[in-house]
């Protein structure tokens, strides 16, 4: 009698993404980037893999921020199934959550997968759960091996390019264009990525004027990452983009940084409505998406936890093990919204939370 196989489930898909993350990784139960953790050890000019930058204090302090942050039950209102479905520039999504920009498997992952099986299981299971994945720009591939994993996903995803010189960025913007994706991103955060320096790569700054000249160079949305204060808020405003993204970079390119939970409700209280508000850091669970979206983002991203499946399911089931995992945050999140009163997103405001010292 035939073996009947038993599909495979998260803590599988966890399980064989710790075995490939042997000494950079240990898919612990909370992913909080707490310095005393292998991921998190000081690397002493080596490449960080699933580390932060220096003792790793920003990873952990976006945890910690986001920790700050209780939710208030409230279960005594008219009973309703809750709508989170949601829209990023036109798009429709299954709910406000999308698969942020990660890049590097051959430096940062244990070269567990080539770096185009990772990028198209990070658009492919995006695009299967209902919601849009980002793709990476990897020192190893400046050509940027997403834009072309995007076009055969029918244009369904979205190249987020490092700051290189401003003419390499016009050009790859404009292979984004012909490839007619849904948006094109710059990761300005990514400005100090350690893999780069680590392989003497140049990446720069960028003035308003680039940020302006970026935007007029393409007929396409243009999203803008690695937003922390009110001043580069307002700068990105004003230059003409679509959406901007309150990130870190994971606490992977400065130690001692401020959360990502410290400065989203300032950034979302001055430009709310005026541009799509987009947060990624420690998000790990639907909980976390509605504590995020509580702050003030319209869109949150996940990044880590997709990173551990999509190499636990390898090339032919990464893709399948990144829908599993956001099918869990879908789950996680109507819960939450449930046990908050939440019938809607627009229900999910700061009355919800309390914050603890």
């Amino acid at each position: 009698m035939a073996e009947i196989k038993k599909e495979k489930d998260l803590v599988n898909y966890r399980d064989s993404g710790r075995a490939k993350l042997v000494g950079i990784c240990s898919v612990n139960k909370v992913c909080d980037g707490n310095p005393d953790r292998l991921c998190s050890g000081m690397k002493y000019g080596r490449p960080i893999g699933m580390g932060g930058a220096g003792q790793g204090q920003t990873w952990n302090r976006n945890f910690q921020a986001l920790e700050k942050y209780r939710l208030k039950m409230r279960v005594v209102k008219p009973n309703a199934e809750p709508d989170f479905k949601a829209d990023f520039l036109g798009n429709s999504l299954v709910m406000p959550v999308m698969v942020t920009s990660v890049s590097g498997v051959k430096l940062s992952l244990n070269d567990a997968m080539s770096e185009a099986d990772f990028q198209r299981n990070m658009i492919r299971g995006a695009k299967l759960f209902g919601t849009i994945g980002m793709s990476g720009n990897t020192v190893d591939f400046p050509d940027h091996p997403g834009v072309e994993i995007i076009q055969t996903e029918g244009g369904h995803g979205i190249p987020m390019f490092k700051p290189q010189a401003q003419e390499r960025l016009l050009e790859l913007f404009k292979r984004a264009e012909a490839a007619d994706v849904l948006a094109i991103g710059v990761d300005l955060d990514g400005f100090g990525s350690q893999n780069w320096a680590y392989r003497g790569k140049p990446l720069f700054r960028k003035s308003a004027d680039d940020l302006r000249e970026l935007v007029r160079a393409t007929t396409k949305p243009v999203i803008f990452k690695g937003i922390m204060t009110l001043a580069d808020a307002e700068i990105v405003a004003s230059s003409g983009a679509k959406a901007m993204v309150i990130s870190n970079h994971g606490g992977r390119v400065m130690d001692w940084g401020l959360g990502v939970a410290d400065v989203l409700p300032e950034i979302a209280e001055k430009f709310k409505g005026k541009i799509l508000i987009m947060a990624d850091g420690a998000i790990r669970t639907g909980f976390d998406v509605l504590k995020v979206l509580a702050l003030g983002a319209d869109i949150v991203s996940l990044g880590r936890p997709l990173i551990q499946v999509n190499l636990g399911g390898g090339p032919e089931e990464g893709a399948l093990a990144i829908k599993k995992y956001l099918d869990y945050v879908k789950s996680d999140l109507r819960l939450a919204m449930l046990m908050t009163g939440c019938d809607n997103l627009t229900e999910i405001n700061k009355d919800i939370l309390i914050k603890i010292s």
